[in-house]
């Protein structure tokens, strides 16, 4: 195994064990991607893990999911997102982040409602693999990827405030193992090839991946926003109204003031 993939792998364990600590089951938000499989592998080394799939019926994830977590042998609870009910998923997850961005809103969602339906203590999600390891298409055309990866992660780390701050106050506690202060670190240290080429992102973590035998490793990057079937649902109910998605999410979410 290359040193890289070492580090990375051996970096990824510590963060989660420094989070899981003693808890004898901790529930992790999954869809099937690389990074939540990565985080239900590694998790499983150190606890007994429930994966949650929060998914709109019909949506990629809906279709996907079960089969990717079976081939995982993980146990998957999914919980869906009825339409009816995403008006006021996007006020609790605005309120929540202070914010009625329709992107920040249909990103956080499907954590929120991990959050609300898991019976563990202890959730773990993987944001932040995509800011550090290069997962997102605009990276690759980028004049300067690094930094505007760095942006991307100052903007990730401040919600990841915003929705550990929810978590406690509902007497769990969320987690984000591929945020640690020594990974934040080791990413910005590798050359950018090590991210993204021209065909491939997140190259480092597909390693990881394979390394710990995960076909993941080979699935192509779909943010949870768009595979959960959330920002499409979104954009349903703002069409079937004749409002904007951004017109749409203000209202659903107050039109209080808040900064999107």
């Amino acid at each position: 195994m290359e040193a890289m993939t070492v580090t990375a792998l051996d970096l990824l364990r510590r963060s989660a064990r420094g989070i899981i600590l003693s808890e004898k089951i901790v529930a992790v938000a999954y869809s099937g991607g690389l990074d939540s499989s990565i985080l239900a592998a590694i998790s499983r080394e150190l606890t007994n893990v429930r994966c949650y799939t929060c998914v709109v019926s019909g949506s990629f994830d809906d279709l996907n999911v079960r089969g990717r977590a079976d081939s995982e042998s993980l146990d998957l609870t999914l919980i869906e997102l009825k339409a009816d009910a995403l008006p006021s998923q996007v006020r609790d997850a605005s309120r929540v982040l202070g914010s009625s961005n329709p992107i920040q809103i249909a990103y956080s969602i499907p954590i929120i409602s991990v959050l609300r339906e898991s019976r563990e203590r202890l959730v773990l999600a993987g944001s932040g693999a995509d800011e550090l390891f290069g997962g997102y298409a605009k990276y690759a055309a980028a004049r300067d990827p690094s930094n505007l990866m760095k942006e991307d992660l100052d903007k990730m780390l401040l919600e990841a405030e915003h929705l550990k701050k929810a978590a406690r106050s509902a007497g769990k506690e969320l987690g984000f193992p591929f945020v640690s202060d020594e990974l934040i670190s080791f990413s910005r240290s590798l050359p950018i090839d090590r991210k993204i080429t021209e065909s491939v992102r997140k190259v480092l973590l597909r390693e990881v991946a394979r390394e710990l035998g995960l076909p993941s490793y080979s699935l192509p990057k779909k943010a949870a926003q768009y595979s959960s079937g959330v920002l499409r649902q979104m954009e349903k109910l703002a069409k079937a109204e004749g409002r904007s998605l951004a017109e749409w999410t203000r209202r659903a979410a107050g039109d209080d003031g808040r900064s999107s």
